[in-house]
């Protein structure tokens, strides 16, 4: 039988007491910031010894969230496609003050108050993002480490507002600022990637993981062996696109941080994400233009493609848009354009 208690001697996050005891299982209490979370909480807990299952919270008393991050980082993250980016993500989350909750203290409502807090100095996107790592990690801790929680809270909480999707494209004039900017750079390696992602609206990961091994340039197609979405797809290339990528064999010629670029398989396999990315920063800035980002170049592609009269099959086997509502997303036609068209 389950009894709430309310202790007005305690903090308010502690306020309410719930503790359950039958006959034949452990007794189990726990404390909450409201009534109602006392109640949810004692009627799960019921509910699993209705079904006859001994429960021990143990491990889930002793064990931080931190300690969960830091184990999910170890072992589980390094099997991941996208690793490098989710272990920076999770790094952060390990200096924060929800990592030092014991699992079995991390209610519903401190979900919540992480999901608050945070939104008030990042984005909507990067608060759904943290809360999906953590909620991936507590899941892993519950169902392949032996730590029981009756329930995963971070997965019963609301995410918050997804960011408006972005609609910026290249205007008249910034294309050539911005190669001119890029060219003008230290780095050989800048304009000929900003030209394939204009080109062919490759994401940057794919540029960078192209294989000279699967690239056709006399039939003008690569073959993209490694993609987001996790299936390998053919892209065309314009003729702009193959000159970009024949410029990087002159580029071999050269050492890049000590390494022999004869000895590397791609283009651009060389370059690592966040010098690509610094270096494009650098560039646009120059060329005046502070607010583009390297993936609004897959955003102007695709709207091209569109432009050109291609129809969206073949716009989306050429960007890898998996859904239409993807591809929606990704692609803005100009007004002007539009009403040439209609005449």
């Amino acid at each position: 039988m389950a009894t709430i208690t309310k202790r007005t001697d305690q903090a308010p996050h502690r306020r309410w007491q719930a503790r359950v005891r039958r006959k034949g299982f452990p007794t189990q209490s726990k404390s909450f910031a409201t009534k109602t979370e006392a109640e949810q909480w004692a009627r799960e807990i019921e509910q699993t010894y209705d079904k006859g299952h001994i429960v021990d919270l143990t491990d889930a008393r002793e064990t931080t969230l931190r300690e969960v991050l830091q184990r999910y980082l170890d072992e589980v993250v390094p099997n991941h496609k996208g690793s490098k980016a989710e272990g920076y993500r999770i790094r952060q989350l390990l200096g924060m003050p929800v990592a030092q909750f014991a699992l079995a203290n991390i209610t519903r409502r401190a979900a919540a108050d992480y999901r608050d807090e945070r939104i008030k100095h990042v984005s909507g996107s990067t608060v759904t993002s943290e809360m999906n790592v953590i909620g991936r990690a507590i899941e892993t801790a519950r169902s392949e480490w032996g730590v029981h929680l009756v329930y995963n809270p971070f997965h019963r909480v609301r995410r918050p507002k997804a960011n408006a999707p972005r609609d910026r494209r290249l205007e008249d004039g910034e294309e050539a600022r911005l190669l001119h900017a890029c060219r003008a750079s230290r780095c050989p390696y800048l304009a000929p990637a900003v030209i394939i992602a204009i080109e062919t609206g490759m994401r940057q990961s794919e540029i960078r993981a192209m294989k000279w091994a699967h690239i056709d340039a006399m039939r003008r197609y690569a073959v993209l062996s490694t993609t987001k979405n996790g299936e390998s797809r053919i892209v065309p290339l314009s003729s702009r696109a193959v000159a970009a990528i024949e410029e990087m064999k002159t580029a071999r010629q050269y050492k890049y941080q000590g390494v022999s670029l004869e000895r590397v398989d791609g283009p651009f396999a060389h370059i690592d994400a966040t010098v690509i990315r610094h270096a494009f920063m650098r560039a646009r800035d120059k060329a005046g233009m502070p607010g583009l980002r390297f993936h609004d170049l897959r955003h102007e592609a695709t709207s091209r493609l569109f432009e050109k009269g291609f129809n969206t099959m073949e716009v989306s086997s050429i960007t890898g848009h998996k859904t239409m509502q993807m591809l929606k997303r990704y692609t803005h036609l100009r007004a002007e354009e539009l009403a040439v068209r209609l005449g």
